[in-house]
């Protein structure tokens, strides 16, 4: 959908108006913010309505960047809205300060929205241009804090710890441990002890790895030039933002 579909009456309207399509650095911004929120922040219960929080607007403004539609907009708005009303009632309602499975898995589709609409609206684009590259950027970003998630996910679910290392893992291991993985550093210092994580640490790992030299490295390369009518899809000049 072009930026036509996404004028509408209403928030959609105002938000186009402030903020012009394409501008990914504010997305990369939240994103940094909510990560250290993650690493560094307190835990406890209001901690986990903090990260929900975030990642919703994190997940609004990539839907805004990327001029994904007014309807998806709403839509997210709605998911977005929900699940900080969720993570609210749950201070209320649960006795523990620990996050639960089902705390991780609503934080996975929270994330999960983000890169795919990032990725769906690079796609279009008709210049690599620094843009270009922030909105890839926060797609490797985004990816690192959604393995983040499957892992704390399955911390809490499965029967077994998911590290070797310790029993009560929390989500900042789980974060630290992700982007450890993505960046293929590999400390060593926490590693997983199943066969589940350990595949999905080898995907991780490939997967970052494989994005830095190929997408990344290539957007770097072609900066300020634009595609032949045979390399990309027929997109329209009108789309790009002034």
């Amino acid at each position: 959908m072009g930026s036509a579909d996404f004028a509408v009456p209403g928030a959609e309207a105002w938000l186009e108006r402030h903020s012009p399509g394409y501008r990914f650095g504010a997305v990369l911004a939240l994103l940094s913010i909510t990560f250290v929120v993650m690493a560094s922040g307190p835990p406890g219960e209001w901690a986990r309505v903090l990260t929900v929080a975030l990642q919703g607007l994190t997940l609004l403004a990539a839907l805004v960047a990327s001029r994904s539609g007014s309807r998806i907009f709403r839509i997210a708005l709605v998911v977005v809205t929900l699940a900080l009303l969720c993570a609210v009632l749950s201070v209320f309602v649960s006795s523990s300060s620990e996050p639960t499975g089902i705390f991780f898995g609503l934080n996975v589709l929270l994330v999960a929205a983000a890169p795919v609409a990032i990725a769906h609206s690079l796609y279009r684009r008709t210049v690599v241009d620094v843009h270009t590259v922030l909105g890839a950027i926060c797609i490797y970003v985004l990816i690192g804090m959604l393995f983040a998630f499957v892992y704390a996910s399955i911390n809490e679910i499965a029967a077994d710890p998911f590290f070797a290392q310790t029993d009560h893992a929390t989500s900042q291991d789980t974060l630290y441990f992700s982007f450890v993985t993505l960046t293929t550093v590999g400390y060593g210092d926490l590693s997983p002890a199943g066969g589940l994580g350990r595949s999905l640490a080898v995907l991780e790992a490939l997967g970052g790895q494989l994005y830095l030299v190929t997408i990344v490295a290539v957007l770097v390369s072609r900066i300020g030039q634009r595609p032949s009518v045979d390399e990309g899809p027929a997109t329209h000049s009108a789309e790009e933002p002034s």
